[in-house]
């Protein structure tokens, strides 16, 4: 992923859409990429391979945030989708890849207007390891 200023500020993903199980777009603020790039190398690396496999290789999505203290603060938030997935791989801060962790999974934040806004690791649920603890407390519904 580069920063393409003909992009308008933004470096365009694909995603699988939560409606029909096609692929659709969403972006990414060079902003962001630059923040995060700041990181060092194994965000830079998570950005480049982790957060794409998740977009388009979810074990699930779903569909309004009950609560995340990332969340925007809206009155609507069903908006906001989470994508929930069991990468093939992890990175070290120094950019090592290694083998994912277990017990965990990695979520995707895009809000209502197909903008990534956030993404990290999260503990595994106890009974299901493919989605996040207590994911049924947490979202709405499950989109896909």
């Amino acid at each position: 992923m580069m920063c393409d200023p003909a992009s308008h500020f933004y470096e365009h993903l694909y995603a699988v859409n939560p409606t029909d199980g096609s692929m659709f777009t969403v972006k990414i603020s060079c902003k962001r990429m630059q923040i995060v790039a700041r990181r060092g190398a194994g965000h830079i690396h998570e950005m480049a391979y982790v957060l794409p496999e998740v977009l388009t290789k979810p074990k699930a999505i779903f569909a309004g945030l009950r609560r995340d203290e990332d969340e925007p603060k809206t009155d609507d938030d069903y908006g906001c989708l989470c994508y929930v997935g069991k990468p093939s791989r992890a990175f070290m801060s120094n950019g090592q890849q290694i083998e994912p962790w277990h017990d965990q999974v990695f979520l995707v934040f895009v809000n209502d207007k197909n903008v990534v806004y956030n993404w990290r690791w999260e503990k595994a649920d106890t009974v299901n390891l493919d989605m996040p603890r207590e994911y049924n407390k947490r979202f709405r519904k499950k989109a896909l």
